[in-house]
């Protein structure tokens, strides 16, 4: 059975995971929180198992949390905004 959690409750497991993850990896929390929020956008089918165990699911599947993997755009190094289908097009990748 599925979990149900509240919008408030949603938003804490993303902010504690992004702030915790950002911490180790000497980044930004926004940009992590931005990248999960834009990887969960596009795989609807790790939200339950991102939401139960946040830290678990960011390992296991960390591929997915790749950029190109996502549905939101992002500020290059280069000054540029970069979107996800760019990155795939780049990689020679299918736009999903």
């Amino acid at each position: 059975m599925t979990k149900t959690y509240t919008p408030e409750q949603v938003i804490e497991i993303i902010a504690n995971h992004s702030d915790a993850v950002a911490c180790l990896a000497g980044v930004g929390g926004c940009e992590t929180a931005g990248n999960i929020i834009s990887t969960l956008h596009a795989n609807p089918e790790l939200i339950a198992e991102y939401l139960a165990t946040p830290s678990a699911t960011h390992l296991d599947q960390c591929e997915r949390f790749r950029y190109e993997n996502g549905s939101l755009s992002w500020h290059a190094m280069n000054g540029q905004i970069v979107h996800p289908s760019e990155l795939r097009a780049h990689l020679g990748r299918a736009n999903s």
